[in-house]
């Protein structure tokens, strides 16, 4: 698979740095940095913790940087899921980040095209910003699959004033 520049700057977060990887879960299958799901198992909108203080806000994005097949990606990357409002679950930190908000972009699951190679999901949690307002950034409609496609993280964090990413992972499904 070609290196991508979103999942470089995710094994850099990441690498030897347990307390920046974001933790996500289908059902009771704890998902780690790299692995292989089977994209039956990942049908459900994943669970996502991390040691977040109580109080703060997150919001994540999850891409596919391989679509349609991860030697040819002219689609990618492709929005699989943009979240708001997350927080720590309780008072204490360590535990799920939940939301009441309805999600920006609904969650979709992994669908490689038959006989693709794995294609590379990858989640970015970011703080969300005390001024972030979900209206300037919702579609009317939500987001299809044409506004899904060709994705521009860049663009997205600097529209939404967002800084580094504070957490990631990331997975292979097919």
């Amino acid at each position: 698979m070609p290196d991508h520049p979103i999942l470089k700057s995710v094994l850099s977060l990441i690498e030897d740095n347990d307390a920046k990887t974001l933790r996500v879960s289908f059902s009771s299958r704890k998902v780690k940095p790299g692995d292989k799901i089977p994209k039956r198992e990942a049908q459900e909108v994943p669970t996502l913790g991390w040691n977040a203080a109580s109080g703060q806000k997150f919001l994540v994005v999850c891409l596919d940087i391989d679509a349609p097949f991860p030697t040819f990606a002219p689609l990618s990357p492709v929005l699989h899921w943009l979240q708001t409002g997350l927080a720590a679950e309780g008072s204490t930190s360590g535990g799920d980040l939940t939301s009441p908000d309805p999600a920006i972009a609904h969650w979709a699951a992994p669908g490689p095209p038959p006989l693709s190679s794995p294609h590379r999901y990858i989640f970015l949690l970011y703080d969300q910003p005390a001024d972030f307002d979900t209206r300037t950034l919702a579609k009317a409609g939500g987001f299809g699959i044409r506004e899904r496609m060709r994705w521009d993280l860049s663009r997205f964090e600097q529209q939404a004033k967002l800084g580094p990413a504070v957490a990631a992972t990331y997975f292979l499904s097919n």
